[in-house]
């Protein structure tokens, strides 16, 4: 197998790290706690380069990419630490629409004319789909939601949110309800790697019948198939984010003296460098199996609980062999940890996916 990228995917590779290096160096990015700058970075990066259509299909406006496309943007995007919608409107909420026949929406979103993201969460799913609790009840000509969905990236900047919801025989339905439904109902805040989200009440919303755009088995398939594909580009983001966390690493270890020799020169720690290298290797190589495998569920567990165990470990070896620099504000490494830390619980724990792994494995 011919693992190398070919011509289109170096440049779209190397057109993005320099744009990212002229727009983002780390001093712009660490005072950009601004919803309206980040998207305006993310429009401009789109518009420039295309990134926001790399991996969607032709048929809908894109360049046909598929998960390598994404798998180079993504990382990409973590080297940077840029906080974009890419994960969850480009990847989740165009492979979901375009699962349920909603072509036209996920055009609007590879031509970079719509920001829809998608409710996922809850107290208690931590990522597990057939965990969604929030009910939907006919009422009238459409539905009324109850529930609540929890830390929903972008909530408050969509022009649409995709709410999944169980009916009272707990098949689940998707809606597709626009931003205008749902003022007054989103608690907005930012997550500790300075990502704009929101907590939604769903309790006595009204949508609808035509919001809803997928239901039943179909429907959950079609969800759970975008959460992974979601899982493998927040790999790829992992592997961008271990790149720059071993980098730094090592360059503060050639520079940092301490009786009277630098840190590299310490047996001791570079023993614990290597080990850093070996499991951004590890990351990597999963990020990469799950972008080659798409619908391999076992592929996607297994590169979920990879990055979740060895991107927590180079994270905590980054801080720790920074000393008491390695939190501060002024370094990279801290801000890299807490973006670490995110990714670790998104979509779903290690434990949860190496029981998905498992529970493939039985099969």
């Amino acid at each position: 197998m011919n693992l190398e990228f070919d011509d289109d995917q170096r440049m779209l590779r190397d057109a993005l790290a320099r744009f990212l290096a002229q727009q983002l160096p780390f001093e712009k990015r660490r005072a950009m706690r601004d919803a309206a700058a980040q998207l305006a970075l993310w429009r401009a990066a789109d518009g420039g380069i295309g990134i926001g259509a790399a991996a969607l299909p032709t048929s809908i406006g894109g360049f046909g990419g598929g998960r390598v496309a994404a798998m180079i943007v993504a990382e990409e995007l973590g080297a940077a630490l840029a906080v974009t919608p890419y994960i969850d409107c480009h990847v989740l909420t165009a492979e979901l629409l375009l699962a349920l026949g909603e072509s036209a929406r996920a055009a609007a979103i590879a031509r970079g004319e719509a920001l829809i993201v998608t409710a996922i969460e809850e107290p208690a799913t931590r990522g597990a789909i057939g965990a969604i609790a929030a009910r939907a009840a006919r009422a009238d000509d459409g539905w009324t939601l109850a529930g609540r969905k929890i830390a929903v990236a972008f909530a408050a900047e969509a022009d649409h949110v995709v709410i999944p919801a169980r009916d009272g025989e707990d098949d689940l339905r998707l809606f597709l309800v626009p931003a205008a439904s749902l003022e007054g109902r989103l608690h907005a805040y930012w997550t500790i790697d300075d990502m704009p989200a929101a907590d939604i009440d769903l309790d006595g919303l009204w949508v609808d019948s035509a919001a809803e755009i997928g239901r039943g088995q179909n429907g959950e398939a079609a969800l759970q198939a975008a959460v992974d594909a979601a899982i493998a580009a927040l790999a790829a983001e992992a592997a961008g984010l271990a790149r720059v966390l071993l980098d730094d690493t090592l360059l503060y270890a050639k520079q940092r003296r301490q009786f009277g020799a630098t840190l590299s020169s310490f047996q001791a720690l570079q023993h614990r460098m290597v080990d850093m290298l070996m499991l951004r290797e590890a990351i990597s190589a999963a990020a990469l199996l799950a972008a080659l495998k798409p619908g391999d569920a076992q592929a996607t567990a297994a590169a979920k609980a990879t990055i979740g165990d060895a991107l927590r470990k180079i994270g905590q070896e980054a801080v720790q062999l920074h000393g008491a620099m390695g939190m501060t504000e002024e370094l990279r490494v801290g801000h890299y940890f807490k973006r670490a830390t995110a990714i670790e619980q998104r979509l779903g724990t290690s434990e949860m996916h190496v029981a998905r792994y498992a529970a493939g494995m039985a099969i």
